[in-house]
């Protein structure tokens, strides 16, 4: 019998085998490249992120050059282009020199994992915040504030003391590009080290959602390329709706930029307030949704073309339900004329905080004070698993309700035995007690931050709610500054305060905490040792 022949794939088929291919080519290159004497995959990883600073700087040159320094109005003649070149070539020859002496090691555990993303995350934040003192966004010597505004930056949080029509083109490309490139960073965490953590969320099917990102290819390589082409083809309808909407090109792209990533910067002070557009809001609106949903769930739903699958979520479900009843809630709360527009705006302030965007076109401070609560707890709740947005995130709410509850049952039934369950997918006790932890953990960092915050300028208000807007990886707040002039409020202390609290909520404080003791293992065991010779002198070994 002779063989069918082979169809020929479509189109989108053939581009992302196109990205699938071009994300193992880059590892490939990687370990052709890296072949030195010395063995660190960390030192590997914080200098591939150092090495990538000189494409992105040429690309943000290059958006300069072509639009003459100036993006709708902003105040600065354009000098950035020169200055991030400069830089870029700087810091990517360093790079590739020093990653031609080391090599990656063939074990990696997982210590090593979670302490390579944290020093990958520092090593950006000082790529971006170099770019912010060679163009002069940042005074050379206020080195705090350059790493306050890196921070925002990478971890996709809507702080900052800089006012973005002040800004060349360059500097207003680089930091929205910069927020995309982390939710594309995000994509590769979520594959290879969130499974670690063991705090991931539900996928389509109500298991855990960083086995299923494992699970949309037989690679990892496979699972990253598909990821991200979903990511950048929701980046290109969101840009595509903002100019349709009638929203100027250039805004268009950047703002899907910070849109699809739940970063939330803009090209204005005033965001996308300034705009006055009811569809340009609509557009927002659908965007940051978007983003705080499971990339995962959103994968399996469109290549299947089954959309009923979001509905078989739990997580989504209560996605969808907490955005429903909050934008209800708080446009009774603010009162007014209760019409399209004002619903609409309830909703985007809504959509904004539980996606953790933190656009605004209503300021929080304008907001009745149930509002502004109601907001802050979404902030905390953020969105779905194995999505752009920060936060608590939904499933380790259902966790948390589902371990509650089986709690009082043993109130009354000590002898009960019972597995938690979320659907159809079962809780382990290790995955129950992570989660805890990093509850807890949350909790605890959140008190000596906002104590810090509060000795650097702000009150007690202002520093508590910018703690956990920052923790949330949002960034406005409520208060007496304003919605977001909380950083501008800040001294040095509070500009270090905030950029480690956006570090921790982006990468989890687990991780840091792990990198911490990895970093501190040297001092712990010379303490161990000395302590041990005094105890035990005649067991001393001889020199």
């Amino acid at each position: 019998m002779t063989p069918r022949p082979a169809r020929r794939a479509p189109q989108r088929q053939r581009i992302r085998h196109l990205v699938v291919r071009a994300v193992r080519a880059a590892q490939s290159a990687l370990h052709s490249w890296a072949r030195g004497p010395y063995e660190s995959t960390l030192a590997v990883t914080a200098l591939v992120v150092l090495a990538s600073a000189l494409p992105v700087f040429a690309a943000c040159a290059v958006f300069d050059w072509l639009v003459g320094g100036r993006v709708a109005g902003s105040g600065n003649s354009g000098s950035d282009a020169l200055a991030l070149l400069i830089a870029g070539c700087i810091i990517a020859v360093v790079a590739v020199g020093l990653l031609r002496l080391c090599r990656i090691e063939r074990r990696i555990t997982e210590r090593q994992t979670l302490t390579a993303l944290v020093l990958a995350s520092f090593a950006a934040v000082g790529v971006v915040a170099v770019a912010h003192i060679a163009t002069g966004a940042v005074e050379p010597t206020a080195l705090a504030t350059a790493f306050a505004e890196a921070a925002a930056a990478v971890t996709g949080t809507n702080s900052t003391s800089i006012v973005p029509d002040e800004l060349g083109g360059g500097m207003l490309a680089l930091r929205m590009a910069v927020q995309w490139l982390g939710g594309a960073a995000f994509i590769v965490v979520l594959v290879h080290v969130l499974p670690h953590l063991g705090v991931g969320g539900l996928d389509a099917d109500g298991g855990v959602a960083t086995r299923a990102a494992r699970r949309l290819a037989p690679r990892s390589a496979g699972t990253v390329g598909r990821l991200l082409l979903l990511y950048a083809a929701l980046t290109a309808a969101i840009a595509i709706g903002y100019a349709a909407a009638g929203m100027p090109l250039l805004d268009s792209g950047l703002h899907a930029l910070t849109t699809a990533s739940t970063g939330g910067f803009s090209t204005h002070a005033d965001s996308l307030g300034i705009y006055d557009s009811g569809p340009v809001e609509w557009v927002a609106i659908f965007g940051m949704a978007a983003g705080g949903v499971s990339l995962p769930l959103m994968f399996v739903a469109l290549r299947r073309r089954d959309l009923a699958r979001f509905l078989r979520s739990y997580e989504f479900r209560l996605y969808v339900t907490l955005i429903v009843f909050a934008a209800v809630a708080v446009a009774l709360w603010t009162g007014g004329d209760f019409g399209l527009d004002h619903l609409r705006r309830s909703l985007f302030s809504v959509t904004s905080s539980i996606s953790t965007t933190g656009f605004e076109v209503v300021p929080m401070v304008e907001l009745s004070a149930g509002s502004q609560a109601m907001l802050l707890m979404l902030m905390m709740v953020g969105g779905m698993s194995a999505s752009m947005a920060g936060g608590f995130k939904m499933v380790r709410v259902l966790t948390l309700a589902s371990y509650i509850g089986r709690e009082l049952r043993r109130a009354t039934q000590p002898s009960l035995v019972r597995r938690l369950h979320l659907g159809r997918s079962s809780i382990s006790e290790t995955t129950m007690s992570r989660i805890v932890g990093e509850t807890l953990l949350a909790a605890l960092v959140v008190i000596p931050a906002a104590v810090a915050l509060s000795a650097s300028g702000l009150d007690l208000v202002d520093a508590l709610t910018y703690a956990v807007s920052a923790l949330s990886n949002v960034g406005p707040a409520a208060g007496d500054v304003g919605s977001v002039g909380h950083l501008a409020a800040l001294g040095w202390l509070g500009h270090l305060t905030a950029g480690l609290l956006m570090l921790l909520g982006r990468m989890s404080v687990t991780a840091a905490l792990v990198a911490l003791s990895v970093a501190a293992y040297p001092v712990t065991a010379a303490v161990r040792h000395g302590y041990w010779v005094r105890r035990h002198p005649l067991r001393a070994p001889m020199r």
